[in-house]
Formats: C-alpha cells, structure tokens, sequence
C-alpha cells in the first residue's frame, strides 16, 4: 500500500496550505498522549453500552457471521470485545503505540490480532470481508487515497463500513467547534463532512453507495464520561431502545441531519 509522500498539501476551509505528515504526526502525539484516558471509555459500565450500540446500528445491515474484519483506526481494541461472536477473526490498526499497547493488554484473543502502522503503510496478504473505520476518516488528510488503496484489502464480497460525524446539524457542528476550542484532548484538525460529501468521497474513488443516519441519543453518552454510573447507566439502556426506533423516524431526507453520525455502506463497483 502505497505510503504519504514528504510533503503533500491541500488548501483547508481558511485557504492555507496544510502539511499532511505534519498534521497526521501531530494527531498521532495526541492520541499517544492521552491513551490512558481514551481507554477510561471503555471501561465505563454505561459508556460501554452506547459505545457497543453505535457499533451494532453501524453494521446492522451485514451479514454475520463475518469471516474476516479489519478495523481502521482500532483505538484500543474494544471493538474486537464487542462484537466478539460475529467474526471468526479480527485485525485492528492504529497509528498510536500506545493504545496498540492497551489492545494487545486487554482484547488481544486467539482471533483478534492489533497492528501498529499507519493505514497507508498497511498491506496485507489476506483479503478481509469488512473493513470498519469509527470516527477516523475525519482524522485522515488525504481520505480520498485511503479509500483507493483498501481496495485491494476487500475480498471479491467485501464492504467497506464507515461511521461519521455529519455537518449536517448546525447545533452539532457548533458544539465541535466549541470544543476544539476548550479541550486539549480534541483534534483541532480533523475535518467535518456533510453526508452528500461522503457519498462523493466514495463513489469518486470507484465505490457503490448507501447511507442512512446513526446516533441520536447514544453518542454523547458513548463519547463521555461526565455522569455517575447510577444515572448514566439506565439512560444508556433505554437509549439501546429508544435509538433504533429514532433512527429509523428521522431517515426521512428532511430529518436525516438530526442524527449526530452518517453510516456509509461501500462496495467498489465491479
């Protein structure tokens, strides 16, 4: 697979120039940095909920079990422990050496295995039959180059699976905008997309496409910590009820920009 160049810049929504390698480097420092507190997630008892929910909404649509899943910026490795069951083997990337180190400790398995490489330096022999990627476009400068290069990686029945952030709900917009603001741990350079935006993306980069809406009540639940457990854990078991039932009233085009997250489905066109 091919690997980022010394230098590769496109103009941002200011019009300057932005360094990629700069850029990613510095997203990889970040996540680094703050591994140890990126995990806590994970182990909070009504995050873990949210978190599997947003997980189990994002490929409801799949057929299971999946024979091979290949996760693109795997964090931590819990995805691997919550969908456990639905795949008869599982590979994680991720940039970072230090959350590759929390998933070798705490979700390495017989059939989960963690990788430490950038996805553009990843290649592989075996052909998966998904490849996911949760909230990691938006933290990649040239996605539209990490869509071609995967390719190759899908098997002749393979999907491509992405959950993403969408620009299409301004109040959601302004919070990010706010928080990149006030939070060190927050990505000052990731880049949000509106949901037509994506469907380009892939279809531009030779894929057939589908989307629907994921996340009304379960994200800021997965992405938080800040409630005791006696509260945030039975507001997280019935948004696993309530969520569904949301996602499926506000897929109508008008309401769509309700949803905090766009699910795209790809398969490149034969």
């Amino acid at each position: 697979m091919p690997s980022l160049q010394a230098k590769k810049s496109r103009p941002n929504d200011s019009n300057e120039m932005i360094d990629h390698n700069k850029v990613e480097e510095a997203d990889r420092q970040l996540f680094d940095s703050i591994a140890g507190d990126y995990v806590r997630k994970d182990q909070t008892p009504y995050c873990r909920v949210a978190r599997k929910l947003r997980l189990d909404r994002t490929m409801k649509n799949l057929p299971k079990p999946m024979r091979n899943l290949l996760e693109v910026g795997c964090g931590a490795g819990f995805t691997a422990d919550y969908l456990q069951g639905t795949y008869q083997s599982f590979t994680g990337l991720d940039y970072s050496e230090n959350l590759i180190a929390y998933a070798n400790a705490y979700n390495a398995s017989d059939n989960s295995r963690f990788v430490c490489v950038n996805v553009n330096d990843f290649d592989s022999a075996e052909s998966f039959q998904v490849i996911l990627m949760i909230g990691v476009l938006h933290h990649i400068p040239e996605p539209a180059q990490v869509l071609e290069a995967l390719k190759p990686q899908l098997a002749s029945d393979g999907a491509i699976v992405v959950n993403e952030p969408q620009r299409g709900n301004p109040l959601i917009s302004l919070m990010r905008k706010i928080r990149k603001l006030i939070d060190p741990n927050y990505s000052p350079d990731q880049v949000e997309f509106t949901e037509k935006e994506l469907i380009s993306m892939f279809e531009s980069s030779g894929y057939s496409v589908r989307s629907f809406p994921q996340g009304v009540l379960s994200t800021p639940l997965a992405e938080t910590r800040l409630l005791p457990n006696v509260i945030g854990l039975p507001l997280a078991w019935l948004t696993k009820l309530a969520d569904p039932v949301l996602e499926t009233l506000i897929s109508m085009p008008l309401l769509r920009r309700l949803a905090w997250n766009v699910v795209i489905e790809a398969r490149p066109r034969s």
